[in-house]
């Protein structure tokens, strides 16, 4: 069955602030690129206009990223929403039409993941009724098996599952000639401090990822987004 009116979905941006992410991440000194990213989801938010919540760090509750994730989601539906498409700011490739296309398969009463290519997802839309509080908090979200368990608590739920195309996301400077290489439609004010931050050559130490193929990569833990460790096979 699908979910009547328009006004019954609503967008939940679950993302640490700028400052947050500067502190959070590897990328030091670039609050800039955080507020970027963040204009632009609320720039996509805005365009597929439709009620929007933007939980940073102020807003999350919970002592692991699992139970804040779960309980913005609980929040979001509590007031009154029969679906939710949820997103976190640190996608650059992110675009208008792949909320377009989540919103209208959640429309219609179908789960959606938009995996990201580090094993974790970066979009997910559900209806209310596939909501189970007790079954999110049980997820391992700090594996490298997140999306696979997750696809496996949407299908399990017997309604149709649809799958977007995957994305790259943004947590460490190892990122950046991956996402500059592979997407040509990143924002042009982010693509212009990437690609100064790769002139730099910018480094994280021990951190320092090397891409062995686009799937299969380290990741760190980006606590503000469902993002996590992975390791593609």
């Amino acid at each position: 069955m699908g979910i009547d009116t328009q006004k019954n979905i609503a967008l939940l941006i679950f993302a640490l602030s700028p400052e947050a992410e500067q502190r959070q991440k590897y990328i030091a000194g670039k609050k800039g690129l955080y507020e970027l990213l963040n204009q632009h989801t609320l720039k996509l938010a805005k365009a597929l206009d439709i009620p929007f919540f933007h939980f940073t760090e102020k807003e999350q509750q919970g002592n692991n990223f699992g139970e804040r994730y779960t309980h913005a989601i609980k929040q979001v539906f509590s007031r009154g929403y029969e679906g939710i498409i949820t997103i976190g700011n640190d996608t650059p490739a992110l675009g208008c039409a792949h909320l377009q296309s989540a919103y209208d398969k959640l429309k219609s009463g179908n789960a959606v993941l938009g995996p990201s290519l580090d094993g974790g997802f970066y979009l997910l839309a559900i209806p209310k009724t596939m909501f189970s509080e007790d079954e999110f908090l049980s997820i391992y979200w700090n594996s490298s098996s997140v999306f696979r368990q997750m696809q496996q608590y949407l299908e399990k739920k017997k309604e149709t599952l649809c799958l977007l195309n995957a994305l790259g996301d943004l947590d460490s400077p190892s990122d950046i000639p991956f996402l500059l290489d592979r997407y040509i439609n990143i924002p042009l004010g982010i693509k212009k401090i990437l690609i100064k931050s790769r002139q730099k050559g910018e480094k994280i130490g021990n951190h320092l990822v090397s891409y062995i193929s686009i799937h299969r990569y380290s990741r760190i833990l980006n606590r503000g987004s469902p993002f996590l460790f992975a390791l593609h096979n």
